[in-house]
């Protein structure tokens, strides 16, 4: 039943891959949260089909009534093969941990590793190539099923 939940999430991700650019998120500075501009304004209409190697960096964020509450933040290196590496860490101090995983097209998946804990997400990103801006959402598999959401800039 996971198997074909998980399934059926997959493919409702890949048919709202517009979403994505429907994403917009809070932004951390000088301990004020201020609106980032709307993804659909930082998106060109034409997207970069494939990364090449960098470093990636920003905050990740969950949704609650009120807007987005900023948990943490992340970085890491991805390379022209498709694959990312990276390092999460949330702000109130009592998590971190690590995460890894494949990238095609708008599209990526992986594992995060946390407190001899490890759980799958799967989501859809978008890339500004022109500012080199990227925003993602991901659905993680854990007990219950978490929705994070992310933001930063890619070097």
């Amino acid at each position: 039943m996971k198997r074909l939940s998980a399934i059926f999430i997959v493919g409702i991700l890949l048919l709202s891959l517009s979403s994505v650019s429907a994403i917009t998120i809070p932004k951390a500075t000088d301990n004020k949260i201020l609106p980032i501009q709307k993804t659909r304004d930082l998106l060109p209409k034409t997207y970069e089909k494939t990364l090449t190697g960098g470093n990636f960096s920003g905050q990740f964020a969950k949704k609650n009534d009120t807007g987005y509450v900023i948990l943490g933040s992340l970085e890491g290196t991805y390379n022209d093969s498709g694959t990312f590496d990276g390092m999460w860490n949330a702000y109130d101090g009592n998590i971190s941990g690590t995460m890894s995983g494949w990238f095609w097209s708008h599209i990526f998946i992986g594992q995060i590793e946390y407190s001899n804990n490890s759980d799958w997400f799967v989501g859809l990103y978008n890339v500004n190539t022109t500012s080199n801006e990227f925003v993602a959402v991901s659905l993680i598999f854990s007990s219950p099923f978490m929705i994070r959401y992310a933001a930063g800039t890619l070097s």
